[in-house]
């Protein structure tokens, strides 16, 4: 006991270390942890599915000799022909190749044969005349002892060793839902090679266009099991960006999350937490989403608007039929909103402290009032963009100015802090009026005077 009393003791921080600390910066984990992600991308390359013992002679060096002997085979002791065979940059150069053809049984002690088709997975069809490469290799698997399992599983797939690799390894990958890794480790191709790449960026593509036209057919408990089989066991951190983004996007953008709350929870969940997305009102967040479908970025942050919308009427206001009634109206319009924000009054700043733990709501401003809160909902309209603000309290009405007008008085969405008068009711020019049958007058206003509509 005193030990853990005296260990807790040690963990407070001393006041100027948390002084200086609040000053500064903040830290940016991308930046902090890049030399960090060097690292493990140089353990990554010298990964290989089959394990290469490359001799530790210089491949140029040995090349220059075999190049003097106008690139004879039988100039090369064992050790020099397999640093050959085990470095990329020789591998599958066109004499090398040319030598190996007239000379086939060099390639059957299988150290040397794994070499080049490492290199051959490495540059897949990047070399000069790979169909003569893919020629070679496959006609070695031929005669090659059927004791090494290596070899059989490389002889018995012919399409490995071809223009369809890709597409072969992408529809396995899709047809049996497969964990990518596993199926390249299956046919022994290194995750980090030419083609072992363009397999994982090919088969993310793939599974999108099959959910795509499956979708319709299949229930929402199907829909999420897709889904969390392409979140978990498709997509990753070797996933290309473009690859990636376009399999996100083409979620976001399914029938199954417009029409699945389940589905759309489990994606947005995924999404929030991403690296690579996150959320995108959030300044951090925000530049990744600049490689996503434009409509699918449209998309999410309706999302989010529509949970706002519903999390400011239920929870910081009254639950009245007024109240009710202005939820009902704005939701009508969720779709149409470009981004939007919560800020809450002193009184209200509890409720949204307490809903944190259950609620994805998280990024939100202060109103200097005591009572009033404010919700801001930015829209595309009639040559410019407007906010809209709604108040919390009965009696106010909500405003509505262009977006370079709120600007000017040096406020953005994303202020912390809002002064009621200044930046939220600064003009009262046009105003809706919650008093009888407002609710068609609002829509009238918005459509013929703004632009906004549903």
């Amino acid at each position: 006991m005193n030990f853990t009393l005296r260990a807790l003791q040690q963990l407070g921080a001393e006041e100027h270390v948390i002084r200086n600390r609040a000053a500064l910066a903040p830290v940016s984990g991308e930046q902090a942890c890049r030399k960090l992600s060097g690292t493990l991308q140089k353990l990554r390359q010298k990964l290989t599915v089959v394990k290469l013992d490359r001799p530790k002679l210089s491949a140029e060096r040995v090349w220059s000799a075999f190049a003097a002997s106008e690139y004879d085979l039988g100039a090369l002791d064992g050790l020099q022909f397999r640093t050959l065979c085990s470095d990329e940059k020789t591998a599958l150069r066109p004499q090398f190749i040319t030598a190996l053809t007239r000379n086939r049984d060099k390639l059957k002690r299988s150290r040397c044969l794994y070499g080049m088709v490492n290199a051959y997975f490495s540059d897949w069809r990047d070399m000069d005349d790979p169909a003569t490469v893919e020629q070679l290799l496959r006609s070695v698997f031929a005669s090659a002892s059927d004791k090494n399992p290596v070899v059989q599983k490389w002889r018995e797939c012919k399409p490995l060793f071809s223009e369809h690799s890709v597409t072969f390894l992408a529809d396995e990958i899709c047809a049996g839902q497969k964990a990518v890794d596993d199926t390249l480790e299956d046919y022994y191709v290194g995750p980090l090679t030419k083609l072992g790449r363009s397999v994982r960026d090919s088969a993310a593509r793939a599974a999108c266009e099959h959910f795509r036209r499956t979708e319709r057919s299949r229930d929402s408990e199907w829909g999420v099991r897709y889904l969390q089989w392409m979140t978990e066991r498709l997509l990753s951190d070797l996933t290309r960006k473009d690859a990636f983004y376009y399999a996100i996007s083409s979620l976001i953008l399914s029938d199954s999350a417009k029409r699945s709350e389940a589905f759309q929870r489990a994606l947005r969940s995924y999404v929030q937490s991403h690296k690579m997305l996150g959320d995108p009102r959030v300044r951090e967040s925000s530049v990744n989403w600049r490689s996503m479908a434009p409509e699918a970025a449209q998309h999410y942050l309706s999302w989010l608007a529509r949970d706002s919308i519903i999390f400011f009427f239920n929870t910081i206001l009254p639950n009245t039929n007024e109240n009710r009634r202005r939820k009902d109206f704005w939701l009508r319009y969720h779709d149409r909103i470009r981004d939007f924000q919560v800020a809450v009054s002193e009184a209200d700043l509890w409720k949204v402290r307490a809903s944190q733990k259950n609620s994805e709501l998280l990024y939100y401003s202060q109103v200097a009032h005591p009572t009033t809160s404010a919700f801001l909902m930015r829209f595309e309209g009639y040559g410019a963009q407007y906010i809209v603000a709604e108040f919390s309290e009965k009696g106010n009405a909500a405003y509505i100015f262009k977006a370079t007008d709120f600007e000017s008085k040096h406020v953005t969405m994303r202020t912390p802090r809002f002064d009621l008068r200044k930046h939220l009711k600064f003009d009262d020019t046009h105003r809706i009026l919650h008093l009888g049958d407002w609710e068609r007058k609002a829509s009238h206003k918005l459509s013929s005077e703004f632009g906004i509509r549903p």
